[in-house]
This record gives C-alpha cells, sequence and structure tokens, in this order.
C-alpha cells in the first residue's frame, strides 16, 4: 500500500476536535507498504533479537496489524485488551515493555509497572473512547459535582485516571 498523505483525505462527515489524528486519517497515514518475501523475514528476524537483547516484551492489542500479532506470541508477548495487556506487562519479567497499540494502553502499562521502561511506536494513535473524555472537561465535570464519586472507564488516558476516585 503507498504512503498516503493524511492531509490530502476529504472527509464527508463532521470530524472530531481531537488533538492529534482521528479515525479514518490516522489508520492509513501511518500504514506502512506491506513487506514481503526475504525482506519481511529479515525485518521479523530482526525484531525478535532486539526484542531479546533489550530484555522487551511486545504487547499488542486485538487491533493491530495480524503480523505484529503474530511477533507478539512468537516472542514470549501477548495480544489482548488494553487492560489485560497491562497486566501481562506487570507480570512479565522484561524491563521494557513495548505497547502496540493506542496512547492510553500505553500509559495504562506504565502505571501498573512504574518500574519498566514503556514504549509506544505511534504516540499519536489514539482511541474514539479516550477522546470522548478530554481531561481538561472531565475536571470541569469533577468541580461542578465535588460531591460525587467518579468511576472512569479503563479506556480513558492517565490524566483522566489521575482525577478518578475509581
Amino acid at each position: 500500500m503507498p504512503f498516503i498523505d493524511h492531509t490530502s483525505i476529504a472527509f464527508d462527515y463532521p470530524q472530531q476536535n481531537a488533538a492529534g489524528l482521528t479515525c479514518t486519517a490516522q489508520a492509513w497515514a501511518k500504514t506502512p507498504p506491506p513487506l514481503h518475501g526475504s525482506e519481511k523475514t529479515f525485518v521479523i528476524e530482526r525484531i525478535k533479537q532486539l526484542l531479546l537483547e533489550k530484555d522487551a516484551a511486545l504487547i499488542a492489542h486485538y487491533y493491530v496489524d495480524g503480523d505484529i500479532q503474530d511477533l507478539a506470541l512468537e516472542t514470549g508477548g501477548f495480544v489482548s485488551d488494553s487492560l489485560e495487556m497491562a497486566r501481562f506487562g506487570k507480570n512479565h519479567s522484561a524491563k521494557n515493555l513495548i505497547v502496540a497499540g493506542v496512547r492510553f494502553m500505553g500509559e495504562t502499562a506504565k502505571i501498573l509497572s512504574p518500574e519498566k521502561r514503556v514504549f509506544m511506536p505511534d504516540l499519536e494513535a489514539t482511541c474514539s473512547l479516550d477522546l470522548g473524555c478530554n481531561a481538561a472537561d472531565f475536571a470541569a465535570f469533577r468541580a461542578m459535582h465535588p460531591d460525587r464519586t467518579v468511576v472512569v472507564y479503563a479506556n480513558t488516558s492517565a490524566a483522566v485516571k489521575a482525577q478518578a476516585d475509581w
């Protein structure tokens, strides 16, 4: 697949007003052309070698590319939903975690494993559920309802989680 310049994509629906790229534009903007044959084999083997050398575990969300999921499983990593990814990372012996998913997933992994280094291939990768609850709006809500106990969903940013009661 050729590189697509996300700034040239036209939308026929209202776009979310959020920092970073969203939905379709983001999904396609950073998708590199697929690798094939010996080039693909070389890259996969090199990643496996680096994961070992760097004492890193690859944890991937169900939504990421199948090749990334396969690589995670082949190297002792994990494929799951966001919370189970973070739990796996906490219990894994690796000192470094590579989180293939959206930003809040990496943040959650870091919250559960503060002693580990957490790396994200794309810090601009976002989730519509997370974008639906921005930290400033949440703070304003909390200020309007100080007597309420607030529980947040796992699919929220660390900035929102830090303001929640549960």
